[in-house]
């Protein structure tokens, strides 16, 4: 790590406080914008807002057309659950649309721990996250989401009852189910940091299989949208073939920097100092306790 711009503790929570400032500044600029994007700019033009329709309600639309099982039908428990929808989903698309400026700012809150060459990479960081997270986001709409709404309409079907949900529940499931497959599917940049930093070893992450996998099963029953173990395998089985795919490559790209004659020297040399100067405390108490005898 580069020592170049070392701060007292208190110096990079201020720091850290004003990056989540802007971050969360921006994600609210673009929650509004999405919430009250016109669907329909002509009749804006014209200043007819008689027939104004939000585009967030297009969406709401094309969630339902795509995901939502036939015969099923959505009703709202009570006044605030249609708010809480429109609100949830433009948050969520505002997130998405501005995860560039996160990770960016997440990078530069990092960068000064860094080497030059280290810094270079900050464009490719930020694309590298955004295209993993969308791959999660994408494998979420088109193979998590519908399998896992097919499972649980097929138990209502086989019980005879009638097929109504909540609108609240449904959208929550969406959003969460593409929120967590996404983050999920950023854990290879996770490993990847820990291993550069020398935190953990490519040897290590091999012999942890046994222990990944229970963990794995208890972290995707959480982020998972429903209680059944669907869900829960079509999560876990492609993250854990990433893990693997991620060590195979760490593998064969990644080797542990041994230390050269110079920085044992250096190390040997202040375990020397260090040694001295404890050997000359003990020294001097014992001298003091000599004294007082």
């Amino acid at each position: 790590m580069s020592n170049a711009n070392e701060l007292p503790i208190w110096d990079h929570l201020e720091e850290l406080a004003n990056r989540l400032r802007r971050v969360l500044l921006v994600v609210v600029v673009a929650t509004i914008i999405i919430a009250t994007f016109p669907s329909d700019f002509n009749e804006i033009l014209k200043l007819d807002f008689s027939n104004y329709r939000p585009f967030i309600s297009i969406a709401l639309e094309f969630i339902q057309e795509h995901l939502l099982p036939d015969g099923v039908s959505l009703i709202a428990f009570n006044w605030l659950d249609t708010f809480y929808i429109y609100i949830l989903i433009s948050i969520a698309l505002g997130a998405f649309i501005t995860l560039p400026y996160i990770i960016y700012e997440i990078y530069k809150f990092v960068s000064p721990a860094l080497y030059p060459h280290e810094k270079k990479s900050i464009y490719t960081f930020v694309i590298v996250i955004t295209v993993l997270f969308s791959i999660g986001a994408v494998y979420a709409w088109f193979i998590l989401l519908p399998t896992t709404f097919k499972v649980l309409y097929r138990f209502v079907y086989q019980s005879r009852v009638i097929p109504f949900f909540s609108v609240k529940d449904f959208y929550n499931m969406v959003t969460f189910g593409i929120l967590g497959s996404g983050i999920f599917y950023t854990f290879p940049i996770v490993v990847w940091m820990l291993v550069k930093a020398d935190l953990i070893e490519t040897q290590t992450l091999k012999e942890s299989r046994k222990q990944l996998f229970v963990a794995l099963i208890i972290v995707t029953a959480v982020l998972t949208p429903d209680p059944t173990p669907f869900s829960m395998l079509l999560m876990s089985i492609p993250f854990y073939l990433l893990y693997e795919i991620t060590i195979q490559v760490l593998s064969r790209t990644h080797k542990r920097k041994e230390p050269d004659d110079k920085t044992l020297e250096i190390g040997l040399r202040a375990s020397k100092e260090l040694l001295a100067r404890r050997w000359e405390r003990d020294t001097q108490k014992e001298a003091q306790l000599s004294k007082k005898a």
